[in-house]
């Protein structure tokens, strides 16, 4: 008896830790196309033009949810080097490479049928030009609003997803959208199907910016 008892008061905590805790990772394969100028001054002047260059390659993510309520919860996602070849606005061709990493802290407002999150991020943006006359390198930290909101479909192991982080300040804007369906295979995997849409109008010291970034992704992920 007494074996029993334990065995159900373990059984009991670890439902309710699962119930309290969440983690989850994804993984996408994403196919963007970019359109656009960008320009970068930081030694000498390149610029590119970009009129519908596509490439492949992924994104991934990760978020970590717990019950403590002054604490927010974490998400990171991580688009590696994408590549873009774009006209230099003479005869030649630059090449041009953007890794991103995104850090946000966020708080659960609903957590329903209806899920609505909100939050702060840290856009760490890399960039790499590369062409006939230029090679350069360079970073930014973009701070950007975070929200999230998401709808479960009564009967059936589907949801919709959406989120958008974005910042407006002088004669600059950024924004970062995504939507997706995922559907629940089986307890924890989920697929999902989706597209990104990127904007980043830029007018500072270095960077002069009128990118458009977005295509469509599908992927998997894991609820643990």
């Amino acid at each position: 008896m007494k074996k029993v008892l334990t065995t159900l008061c373990l059984s009991a905590s670890i439902a309710s830790a699962s119930m309290i805790l969440g983690f989850g990772v994804e993984a996408d394969y994403f196919t963007p196309e970019i359109t656009g100028d960008f320009q970068y001054t930081d030694n000498g002047v390149s610029n590119t033009n970009f009129n519908g260059e596509s490439d492949s390659s992924y994104q991934l993510g990760l978020y970590f949810e717990h019950p403590i309520p002054v604490v927010p919860n974490f998400r990171v996602d991580f688009t590696p080097d994408t590549t873009f070849t774009g006209s230099d606005g003479s005869s030649g061709t630059n090449t041009v490479t953007f890794a991103q990493t995104d850090i946000t802290a966020y708080y659960e407002i609903l957590d329903n049928i209806i899920d609505i999150d909100v939050g702060i991020t840290g856009k760490i943006v890399k960039g790499d030009v590369a062409g006939t006359s230029i090679n350069q390198s360079g970073s930014m930290v973009i701070p950007m609003g975070y929200v999230a909101a998401g709808i479960s479909i009564p009967a059936i192991p589907v949801h919709v997803d959406a989120d958008i982080k974005y910042i407006g300040y002088n004669d600059n804007t950024v924004s970062d959208m995504r939507i997706k369906a995922v559907w629940e295979v089986v307890m924890g995997l989920e697929v999902a199907a989706g597209y990104r849409y990127e904007s980043l109008d830029l007018d500072g010291q270095d960077i002069l910016s009128t990118l458009k970034i977005k295509g469509p992704f599908v992927g998997v992920g894991y609820r643990f």
